[in-house]
């Protein structure tokens, strides 16, 4: 009966349950919980943009054929008092007491910072009965959380007897610009960075300016992912934009949403330099969307690039720009100061957290000698890449090619080729099949023929690369440029290999003698 007249004012205890699927993409839909969801952010004093319920959604909807997106969530007498972003690495993935699945922080490598959204006081709890709640539905999952802004709140977890033995906490430098600090100078007074700035200014007009206008942001931004992916391709392998179709999007959804800071660097009216930021309540975060055209790398854009843009964000009243982890050195070089973030990996399955614990102290071990891990790793992927492409590609060369071209025909044109000049978009259409040369070692050379300034032509059927030829400026003994060109290198496919003599009759028809033409579309 007590219980009964004093009902409103007992206090329910708080519940924790998992939402995922079809079930959370009606929720995202609720205004209640869009408002619920907006107050625990501007109340989180840790929360980074990348936590924000614009971000997670936009995000969430850019990849929903490839994922699956999971959010855990409290509540405390029906007050949502504390939210993990997740996502699943499978589509429509169902719950499963004995299969191993692979869960990420919401956005995975789009959004640098992957953590939960609660009071301060509530810390300790919430994130005990989210990572019960998850383990209970999925207890072979394994947790990657890449990274936590504060050492403090994975503390929360590595300090907590139930979660300890199950957790491997890795700890990153951060490098930063603190627009805070006294010599609030130090950054632009650096001489390396002032001689990068002077030599392109000296190459032209030279502009900088913010992209405030959606409808500019959409005709810079294809040019922005090609470039960011063919320097993503030759580095990592890695196309991350032309893998997920709907990114464009996504970013189109964010820049609506005010959450980007889209800088351009223009060299007399071509960009030669984008940055994306991700902007927080006093924060910039490069969040990995920084690039540059390869025809213009012996100036140096990106860094110069980053110099100016540390300026803006100093006059615009930032107090940091996060430069994020990564032991990149050119980072190093523009930033001012640095502090540590965390990256948890959480799991019951034995082997997967033995190996994060070897991978942490080998880490551990190459930053004592000096050896960026990344770099390490990058070697290690690379090896095993080559070594399977290499072998597949000598089976299929003793096949024959797959595509075939017409007899009898003299130039690309009859072949129903298209020819272009220094068009990166074609490179990237590279197939690797019938040849020795992988598509990584291919585009590594790319990108390097054309950092030193050479420039090529490229002939294609829509679909595939299948030839493509290069020159440079010839040279006399003091180094400098006579102003005649010839062909320095060549790709031509299996298929037309027997046409490769036309094709470079062709083309050094077509081409005019004359190095200083401009570069064509990307």
């Amino acid at each position: 009966m007590l219980g009964y007249i004093f009902k409103d004012s007992i206090v329910q205890p708080t519940t924790t349950k998992v939402i995922s699927g079809n079930e959370l993409n009606t929720l995202m839909e609720d205004e209640n919980f869009k408002e619920s969801w907006d107050s625990l952010y501007a109340s989180c004093p840790w929360a980074t943009i990348f936590q924000d319920r614009k971000f997670i959604f936009s995000w969430y909807k850019a990849n929903q054929t490839s994922t699956t997106p999971l959010v855990i969530l409290s509540y405390e007498n029906s007050i949502l008092k504390g939210v993990l972003p997740l996502v699943i690495d499978k589509p429509y993935f169902k719950e499963s007491s004995s299969q191993q699945v692979k869960i990420n922080g919401a956005g995975k490598y789009d959004a640098e910072y992957q953590a939960w959204l609660c009071s301060e006081e509530f810390n300790y709890d919430f994130i005990h009965n989210a990572l019960t709640t998850l383990f209970t539905h999925y207890p072979n999952a394994k947790l990657s959380l890449r990274f936590i802004p504060r050492v403090d709140l994975a503390c929360a977890i590595v300090e907590n007897p139930e979660w300890k033995k199950y957790t491997v906490m890795q700890k990153h430098h951060r490098p930063l610009m603190d627009f805070k600090l006294t010599e609030e100078t130090k950054l632009f007074r650096k001489r390396h960075l002032k001689a990068k700035y002077n030599r392109i200014c000296r190459a032209g007009k030279l502009e900088f300016i913010k992209v405030s206008d959606i409808n500019e942001f959409k005709e810079i931004l294809d040019e922005i992912l090609v470039n960011l992916d063919f320097r993503q391709a030759a580095m990592f392998n890695k196309m991350p934009s032309k893998n997920n179709p709907n990114r464009s999007e996504m970013l189109i959804s964010l820049f609506e949403r005010d959450i980007l800071h889209v800088t351009a660097l223009k060299l007399d009216g071509e960009t030669i330099s984008s940055i994306i930021g991700m902007k927080g309540s006093g924060w910039m975060h490069l969040a990995g969307l920084i690039s540059y055209s390869s025809f213009h790398s012996k100036y140096s854009p990106g860094l110069v690039h980053l110099f100016l843009l540390g300026q803006m964000l100093q006059e615009e009243g930032y107090e940091y720009f996060d430069l994020t982890p990564g032991y990149d050195a050119y980072k190093e070089r523009v930033s001012t100061s640095s502090d540590e973030v965390v990256e948890l990996n959480i799991s019951k399955v034995t082997q997967y957290g033995f190996k994060k614990y070897v991978r942490k102290k080998f880490h551990k071990v190459l930053l004592n000698y000096n050896i960026r891990p990344m770099t390490f790793d990058l070697k290690v992927d690379k090896f095993a890449y080559l070594v399977k492409g290499k072998s597949l590609g000598f089976v299929q060369s003793l096949l024959p090619a797959k595509k075939q071209i017409p007899q009898g025909i003299s130039n690309p044109e009859e072949a129903g080729l298209k020819v272009n000049r220094n068009k990166i978009k074609d490179l990237m259409k590279y197939d690797s099949s019938n040849t020795l040369l992988t598509r990584w070692e291919f585009l590594e050379n790319a990108f390097g023929l054309i950092s030193k300034g050479e420039y090529f032509y490229s002939f294609t059927d829509d679909k595939d690369l299948l030839a493509v030829v290069w020159f440079q400026s010839v040279t006399n003994d003091n180094g400098d440029e006579t102003g005649e060109i010839k062909i320095s290198d060549s790709y031509i496919h299996p298929s037309i290999k027997k046409y490769e003599k036309s094709f470079m009759d062709y083309v050094q028809k077509e081409n005019p003698q004359n190095s200083t033409q401009k570069n064509g579309s990307h």
